[in-house]
């Protein structure tokens, strides 16, 4: 492998990371009414929305049948950004828009919060202890531990964490994000409607994978990551106001 390839993806790599925190920064930091107000929202709406339950769930968990990712212990940052692209076009998703349009900046950062609150629906610590056991036979597993440098493909878990658990607060978890949201997600930046990543860089990178390594990928950190380490925890309990 080339050191210096691997040493200039790293630098870029931290680049992106550095240019990209300066926006995560702007983000205020949440409140316990946030969290109250955030609950109320996302069990009743708001006038002419459905409820952010309809479709992620009671506890945040997601639906992964249907492709709906879930927000339980993403950061806050993470979830109010989300909701600002999707206000303002630089994600696009039918139902996720006009909901996202309608909400006020004080009533997306108060939903951020209580998902952030909430425990996450995998074991952080299970799905780490899985780095260095995935299937090596997979190339998606691979590609998601090891990357492919001679294409210039760094490894998923070198911005998402060890074991796909996320790195707060700019790269979210994938571990036990469904199969079907994860595939989604890289086909939008691939084909260019989604267009709300740092400098481009999931887009450059989702561009160098084939349809089979898209779906690869997506069922390692869906299945083979997050049936394993899905978390034992049945009750939601809260955390600190924000998530943190």
């Amino acid at each position: 492998m080339n050191r210096n390839r691997k040493k200039r993806s790293g630098i870029f790599m931290l680049a992106i990371v550095g240019a990209g925190s300066l926006f995560w920064l702007s983000i205020g930091i949440a409140t316990a009414d946030d969290v109250t107000q955030g609950k109320s929202i996302a069990a009743k709406g708001i006038t002419g929305q459905a409820p952010c339950m309809a479709c992620h769930g009671a506890n945040g968990e997601g639906i992964a049948a249907a492709g709906f990712p879930f927000l339980a212990g993403l950061p806050a940052a993470y979830l109010e950004a989300q909701l600002v692209d999707f206000a303002q076009g630089r994600r696009k998703q039918a139902v996720m828009e006009p909901i996202a349009k309608a909400l006020s900046a004080e009533q997306k950062k108060a939903i951020a919060a209580w998902y952030a609150s909430l425990s996450p629906v995998i074991d952080p610590g299970h799905a780490v202890q899985l780095q260095d056991s995935y299937p090596k036979g997979k190339k998606g597993a691979w590609l998601a531990q090891r990357g492919d440098w001679l294409r210039g493909l760094p490894a998923c878990v070198q911005c998402h964490g060890p074991g796909g658990i996320g790195v707060a607060p700019t790269f979210p978890a994938l571990a036990g994000q469904s199969a079907l949201y994860i595939k989604n997600q890289l086909l939008a930046w691939k084909t260019g409607t989604r267009a709300d990543d740092p400098h481009g860089l999931m887009a450059h990178l989702a561009r160098k994978l084939t349809d089979e390594e898209i779906d690869g990928v997506s069922t390692y950190f869906g299945s083979d990551i997050g049936a394993v380490a899905a978390s034992t925890t049945t009750t939601q309990k809260p955390a600190k106001a924000g998530g943190q």
